[in-house]
């Protein structure tokens, strides 16, 4: 079962940006995003510096990922 793009992006609005309270998604800094079989990459754009934040960022980003099938 190949990754569905809405599915993945449905599961990835499911994280709120710390800082603003929005998710990635629909505030657009969710960018680049491609799927390519079980494989998924994106980037995530931010409007302030969090360096501090990345971490527990990309741990949030990444189990929301793993929540979709395939």
């Amino acid at each position: 079962m190949a990754v569905s793009e809405q599915g993945l992006l449905a599961a990835l609005s499911s994280v709120l940006d710390p800082h603003t309270g929005k998710d990635f998604v629909s505030t657009r800094a969710l960018r680049n995003l491609h799927i390519s079989g079980g494989d998924v990459a994106f980037d995530v754009e931010l409007g302030y510096p969090a360096k501090s934040q990345i971490p527990a960022l990309r741990k949030a980003l990444i189990a929301a990922a793993r929540t979709v099938a395939g």
